[in-house]
């Protein structure tokens, strides 16, 4: 890699991280020589914008040669709403440091850029990029990495397929992936006899079909869906393959699948499942252990304090990290006043992981305290309304968010967003 390369790159993960995380590489495998390294090198601006719109990274192999690449899309220019402003870019890093990228508002008239997943389609590749502004619509474009570049899939006839996805009372849209063919929907809902929209059922529409040829997508026709059918069964039928797919094969569609992306992304998880390591369980508690250790990873903590500080952690893969959570002051042990126990396999409750993140970031503004109304009494309500205060938190009961629900444990998934907010920044 460059110097400039790697100059580049510690620009931007300073945006994104605090100071004190652990510089990490793109990939837990070794890097690997590619034909590419030879060529001009690119790196990310260091006033590139990651993730207005989405996760904007992940990790997907992208050339085919087993190991992960880094997928980034960025814009330059001014923030939202000032999309007249803004160019868009998609950049690749392979595993072995070398980077390319493409500029995507040339082809799109949304300045806007969120990579979304890595799409096997006739044996090759594609990198899915979505465009457009919020749920309601967004068009997407298909680029795959070839000959060390990127480039967009065009129609063969020319320009790039129609592929949109969004949603509205009225109307319900996404694309499907089969072997070789991207199936676009375009589905309408009917009206009951009072004259209200009947969500689970679509009366009207149609799926046009693109097939992917050696010199691009061809549309081929559309299926006949036997209209009216239930929208789930449709949904089952043609599965959205627009879906983020990146590290892990069980997060799919989860809210907090950018938050484990990023996760991954900074070598602060390796997965649930060791020693593949493709599953991240986002549904599943955490324990103190894994908070402990995920915590020092992205603290970068080294002392331990002579270890053994706790008298129940031994043999534990964690120990090492409890004691340097423990010699940073971090955590006091599980069995007050004497401490000397940290109980590693017992579950983090949601005012438990707000002491832990305070202590962690030095918080002390309360903003005016009392910010949530279940928690009085409690004796982690210091700890809540800083964490509140700070923006890591905005409650458990959307959209009222009056309430931390402190005595909940944390998932998985959970975990992951509180870290991000915590240390990655709250638009990483």
């Amino acid at each position: 890699m460059s110097s400039g390369h790697r100059r580049g790159r510690r620009i931007l993960l300073a945006t994104l991280v605090l100071a004190a995380l652990v510089p990490l590489g793109p990939s837990p495998a070794a890097a690997v020589s590619t034909e590419c390294d030879d060529l001009a090198d690119t790196e990310i601006p260091a006033d590139a914008r990651i993730g207005d719109f989405g996760p904007g990274r992940f990790l997907a192999d992208v050339d085919g040669d087993q190991h992960r690449d880094v997928v980034t899309g960025y814009v330059i220019g001014g923030p939202p709403p000032a999309y007249g402003n803004q160019d868009a870019y998609l950049h690749v890093e392979l595993a072995s440091g070398w980077g390319t990228v493409i500029q995507l508002d040339q082809f799109t008239t949304f300045p806007i850029s969120q990579p979304v997943r890595v799409a096997d389609l006739g044996g090759r590749r594609l990198i899915v990029i979505a465009f457009g502004v919020g749920a309601n619509l967004a068009e997407f474009a298909f680029l795959e990495f070839s000959n060390c570049s990127l480039a967009p899939v065009e129609l063969v006839t020319g320009g790039l397929p129609r592929i949109i996805a969004g949603g509205s009372l009225l109307y319900s849209s996404w694309f499907a992936c089969s072997s070789n063919d991207v199936v676009m929907l375009k589905l309408e809902r009917g009206f009951d006899e009072d004259g209200n929209v009947v969500e689970e059922i679509m009366t009207g529409g149609d799926a046009t079909v693109y097939r992917l040829e050696p010199g691009g997508f061809r549309r081929t026709g559309r299926l006949d869906l036997n209209l009216p059918r239930l929208h789930d069964d449709l949904r089952r039928e043609f599965p959205d393959c627009s879906r983020f797919g990146g590290t892990f094969v069980d997060d799919d569609g989860s809210v907090f699948q950018g938050a484990i992306e990023w996760l991954a992304l900074e070598g602060l998880t390796k997965g649930c499942n060791p020693p593949a390591g493709d599953r991240y369980c986002p549904e599943r508690g955490v324990t103190r252990s894994e908070m402990a250790a995920l915590v020092v990873r992205a603290l970068g903590l080294t002392e331990d304090g002579g270890g053994d500080l706790f008298t129940d952690d031994d043999g534990s893969v964690f120990e090492g990290a409890i004691d340097r959570l423990g010699a940073a002051g971090l955590t006091r042990g599980c069995n007050p006043p004497a401490n000397d126990r940290f109980c590693p396999e017992r579950g983090v409750t949601r005012g438990e992981m707000a002491a832990f993140l305070v202590r962690a970031l030095g918080l002390t503004d309360d903003g005016g305290g009392d910010l949530f109304t279940d928690d009085d009494g409690s004796v982690f309500q210091g700890a809540i309304d800083r964490l509140g205060a700070a923006g890591i938190t905005a409650g458990c009961n959307p959209p009222v968010n009056d309430r931390f629900c402190p005595d909940e444990h944390v998932t998985r998934g959970q975990m992951a967003a509180f870290l991000i907010r915590a240390f990655g920044g709250k638009s990483a």
